[in-house]
């Protein structure tokens, strides 16, 4: 392929590890994969560290590490003030308030198809939110768009009687109020106004009939639906009315999960309505409403498949299962709908479903794991088959996951073994296990994000006490530490330790964290880690439902490659080697030109809650 002729289609498939697709394809489960392999079409794929969804996505989009684009976890930090930052959802401040900005801003492969002449579509790119206004690029964004109150997804239930709130739960639980006999009203609440000094909740009336113990009636704004028992609802569309002459168009499910002695329901993050969102979407405006339109409502969240709600009983595994499936068979339906017109350039979606199954359920159920790995098989052998009946003798399928997966039995607590060791001192009057109540005069070093640890660098962090000339010694002595821990199994449980300098390259190197911590296959960093907390041990047993993960060594979990032209170019395929593989040439003004974005000055209240409605945390 030369940039005088592009024709590529990407299939991303998130999380698809190569153990499994290799078993499978052997044991002749995966024709369609399989068929790639017998061709020499197939490679182990080598992926970015830290090996996280939004960043491997992008390495993959630029063919760069965060040392070139900027993103380096799910969790970045300020060192002016240590203040959190989400790396995927940063805001600014404007005399409108404040808005959400670009995660990175360094050029793609659709940027660089679109220059050379070629129409590029981007189907739910992780990192695309918000949407770039000026680009040419057909996009719908993924991994990375809010619901309308700005967080990354977190639903709410409800019921008669909600007692207290408990803190270690993210999902709100709301009151039905009785109105009468099998009758019942409930406020839906959505984004907040700021109204001089305090924050008022703009809310949705809604009531509740109920039919019988298996079906009722719910009427909300000018929607009536009926529930029947443990079913989700269909999408449907409602309006916050905010002010006095606007109003806030949102989508959601409901699911009725109890109806005696009292209802019980739950409800999917309130998102954003694609062709009336608050915040730029999708680009062209004209592309996201054609396939409204014309392939029917979708759930716009970046994370729309509610592990939150699963993890913590709102919803059932079958519900769980079924809202996936709900999502794959929609996002497949628009796919196909657009790769049916798809005649030159470049041509992407990624289908991320399996990754969210995989947190759920690869530790326990290989039943449903494997019927997902059949599910992606089948859709790579649609688009095959769409491609031949067409005649289109040129096309490029490539097939690429981000990273493979593993069982994560050990939550690590990386910050306490730091206080253990004395590198992270806390102030004698607050006992919180927390980065708030650090004494920086003497902590050395500290960890954020799921992969990041950090010096407390003099001229860098706001209360610095390490100097330059002790930080190189002071990292060769944390890695020489650290893979020294073993865990609970008397396992290592770090694998690797990367330096700054080892891990990144390009002009955004400064900015990254000083060590990346690369766990063993078992081992992760703890959500508490990931906030700038600890709590009293350093390992702590994982018995949540979010039984497996990714965000460790990326040598234990690379990913999987597939082309159908081959691969003989590309004997040892990596991030690096996807612009040359899907657009003939490496993409031009490589780099981002801007240091990552923050989150201002917003409140460090809203910006943990917001991390907080990320699954991983």
């Amino acid at each position: 392929m030369t940039t005088s002729n592009i024709h590529t289609l990407i299939i991303g498939l998130d999380a698809v590890d190569p153990g499994i697709v290799e078993r499978m394809s052997e044991a002749g489960k995966l024709p369609n994969l399989g068929e790639f392999i017998r061709k020499d079409g197939y490679s182990r794929f080598a992926v970015v560290n830290p090996p996280q969804s939004e960043i491997s996505w992008t390495s993959i989009a630029t063919g760069l590490n965060p040392g070139g684009h900027g993103m380096f976890d799910f969790v970045h930090r300020d060192p002016a003030s240590y203040a959190l930052n989400v790396s995927l959802l940063p805001t600014k401040k404007s005399i409108l308030g404040t808005s959400f900005t670009y995660p990175h801003n360094a050029p793609t492969i659709f940027h660089q198809a679109v220059q050379d002449g070629f129409p590029a579509t981007s189907l739910w790119w992780p990192a695309t939110f918000p949407a770039h206004l000026e680009s040419p690029v057909q996009t719908i964004p993924g991994l990375g768009v809010p619901d309308i109150q700005g967080r990354l997804g977190v639903g709410a239930a409800y019921s008669v009687d909600p007692g207290t709130k408990d803190e270690k739960f993210k999902t709100p639980v709301e009151s039905l109020k009785r109105i009468g006999k099998g009758r019942y009203s409930g406020l839906l609440k959505g984004p907040a106004e700021q109204k001089g000094t305090r924050f008022l909740e703009a809310t949705l009336e809604f009531q509740l009939d109920v039919f019988d113990d298996q079906s009722a009636r719910i009427i909300i704004g000018k929607q009536t639906l009926t529930l029947t028992k443990g079913k989700w609802s269909p999408i449907f569309e409602i309006a916050f009315k905010i002010g006095f002459l606007a109003n806030l168009n949102a989508i959601t499910r409901v699911v009725m999960n109890q109806v005696e002695p009292e209802p019980k329901l739950y409800f999917l993050p309130l998102q954003i309505h694609p062709l009336h969102s608050p915040w730029p979407y999708a680009t062209p405006p004209g592309f996201v409403k054609q396939t409204w339109n014309s392939c029917g409502s979708f759930l716009s969240l970046g994370w729309p498949q509610d592990t939150t709600g699963l993890e913590e009983g709102w919803i059932t595994d079958e519900q769980f299962l079924q809202l996936c499936d709900s999502i794959f068979n929609t996002r497949r339906n628009i796919f196909l709908y657009h790769l049916k017109n798809f005649k030159e350039g470049l041509f992407a979606n990624v289908f991320d479903s399996l990754d969210r199954v995989q947190h759920m359920f690869l530790r326990d159920r290989p039943d449903v794991i494997e019927s997902w790995y059949k599910r992606f098989d089948d859709l790579v052998g649609l688009a095959v088959q769409l491609g031949k009946s067409k005649g289109w003798q040129d096309l490029r399928v490539i097939v690429v996951s981000d990273h493979g997966f593993t069982r994560f039995d050990q939550k690590v607590h990386l910050n306490r073994w730091l206080f253990d060791q004395g590198y992270l001192m806390l102030k004698p009057e607050n006992p919180e296990h927390s980065l708030r109540n650090a004494d920086w005069s003497k902590t050395r070093a500290y960890a954020v994000g799921l992969n990041s640890l950090y010096l407390n660098l003099q001229g860098r962090e706001s209360e610095g006490c390490v100097s330059a000339d002790q930080g190189d010694i002071l990292c060769e002595e944390l890695r020489e530490k650290l893979l020294a821990l073993k865990g609970p199994d008397d396992k290592q449980a770090i694998q690797q330790v990367s330096l700054q300098k080892e891990a990144f390259d390009g002009p955004m190197t400064e900015y990254g964290p000083d060590l990346l911590v690369g766990y063993a296959p078992g081992y992760r960093a703890s959500a508490q880690t990931g906030l700038g907390a600890w709590e009293n041990s350093l390992f702590e047993s994982n018995s949540d439902h979010w039984g497996s993960d990714h965000c460790i060594a990326p040598e234990a979990v690379p990913g999987v490659l597939f082309c159908n032209q081959g691969l003989k170019n590309f004997p040892h395929p990596s991030y690096r080697d996807m612009p040359a593989l899907a657009i003939g040439k490496n993409v031009e003004n490589k780099g981002a030109i801007k240091p990552p974005p923050t989150s201002g000055n917003e409140d460090q209240k809203i910006v943990e809650e917001r991390l907080r409605s990320l699954g991983y945390l």
